[in-house]
């Protein structure tokens, strides 16, 4: 009987797809001639670290992780496209060098978001992660080299003026956090200590929102001086005092002066929350390095559904250390205790309703997000998030929060430095 070779297997041939051809609308100028395609449109390039405006005005960190976002225009073609893209950037008297989009976008005609709602939308944006050597303190030039089909055809795209991004050097953000300790009374044979997660929360939402590239971070747990649930409202004040006296004692011994101390009290699963302050001068109406709060599992609280909220309520304290102050949002209730009383130095707060924008949304916040975490990259839309230092949900900075803690940092890094040999 003859050898009758197998069929081919369809497998061995993979079906090979060439990428769809983009239909671009027409031409609106009757200059380009009937039937003549239209140029891909470019809404606005935004170069995003914390916070934003399109006109790119707030400053950017050296070192910090920055993201170009290109807003393109679904109006510029004819029916739903994919695309991607590619960018250009170089350093003075150096090459240029490329950089792909991380993301593609898909423009749809039928669809078409207005700018702010693609601003508030990381999936609405090409999306270019720079690399380490573009964020050093200098100027860089970048420009949208080009637009194309995945794995397919260039599109027409009106020349691209080049833009310059000036990265400005910040000072490092010196952190100590101390863990206190405590005998639960509902428990008694049962010490409450704060866990591992919400040190590492705090420190990653200090480096991710905060105007630094670097942490200089420490931590200790510690046991708790006078500190035994039901906690009094003065209860913060005592944790203060206590944090102020081994400051004082660490920084004699050599500590770095320009560090801000951090108290972390476990709220025992919600049975011992404990109201976080500031060490605060009346007289001077000056605020100290030290400031502590209480850390758990949010569980929704304040619009927060992570592992821990010791993050943004640390960033809040801390923010006092930095002579921040509140704005008054929500407003304070008399009658029921409920809001936030304004601080009444503290008069330039401005943002309606201590949102991280006004209602224009010339801000959007984003948070570049920490994949050990499991917090994502996003865009934070200004007509939902609210300023750290505020008592509404959803908090991140503001440009305002922003730019006055990196003036007080740079402050700080000359006037407290430790003197040298």
């Amino acid at each position: 009987m003859a050898y009758e070779p197998a069929a081919p297997s369809p497998y061995e041939q993979p079906t090979i797809r060439r990428p769809r051809r983009a239909r671009l609308a027409a031409a609106a100028s009757p200059a380009a001639g009937i039937g003549a395609a239209a140029n891909i449109g470019v809404r606005g390039i935004e170069f995003v670290q914390v916070v934003q405006a399109l006109d790119n005005r707030v400053r950017l960190i050296a070192g910090k992780p920055t993201v170009a976002r290109v807003y393109l225009d679904p109006a510029t073609v004819a029916a739903s496209t994919l695309v991607t893209g590619e960018i250009t950037w170089r350093r003075a008297n150096s090459g240029a060098s490329y950089l792909a989009a991380m993301n593609r976008v898909r423009l749809d005609p039928a669809r078409t978001p207005d700018l702010t709602a693609q601003r508030f939308d990381l999936a609405e944006s090409l999306n270019f992660v720079l690399p380490d050597d573009a964020l050093s303190a200098g100027s860089i030039e970048l420009s949208l080299d080009h637009i194309n089909v995945p794995g397919g055809e260039k599109l027409p795209l009106a020349a691209q003026p080049t833009m310059t991004v000036i990265f400005v050097a910040a000072p490092p953000l010196r952190i100590r956090a101390i863990g206190l300790r405590y005998r639960s009374v509902r428990t008694p044979a049962a010490t409450i200590t704060p866990g591992a997660i919400h040190f590492d929360y705090l420190r990653s939402y200090l480096l991710r929102a905060y105007p630094v590239a670097s942490l200089e971070w420490t931590q200790i747990v510690i046991d708790g001086d006078r500190l035994t649930p039901p906690f009094p409202e003065t209860q913060s004040i005592l944790v203060n005092a206590q944090l102020s006296a081994l400051r004082a004692r660490e920084i004699s011994s050599g500590m770095d002066p320009r560090t801000h101390y951090y108290g972390l009290v476990d709220n025992e699963t919600g049975k011992s929350f404990m109201r976080g302050s500031a060490l605060y001068d009346e007289a001077t109406t000056i605020f100290g390095s030290v400031a502590c709060g209480p850390c758990g599992v949010p569980n929704g609280w304040t619009g927060d559904s992570d592992a821990s909220f010791a993050d943004w309520y640390g960033a809040h304290e801390l923010g006092h250390t930095f002579q921040r102050r509140h704005p008054g949002f929500p407003p304070f209730d008399p009658v029921q205790r409920t809001g936030q009383p304004r601080d009444s130095l503290e008069t330039s707060f401005p943002y309606a309703g201590g949102f991280i924008s006004s209602p224009a949304q010339e801000f959007v916040g984003f948070d570049f997000g920490d994949p050990a975490l499991g917090l994502q990259m996003r865009a934070l839309p200004g007509n939902i998030n609210h300023d750290v230092m505020t008592y509404a949900d959803s908090q991140w900075l503001s440009a305002y929060t922003y730019e006055a803690i990196h003036d007080r940092l740079v402050h700080e890094d000359t006037a407290l430095a430790p003197p040298t040999a």
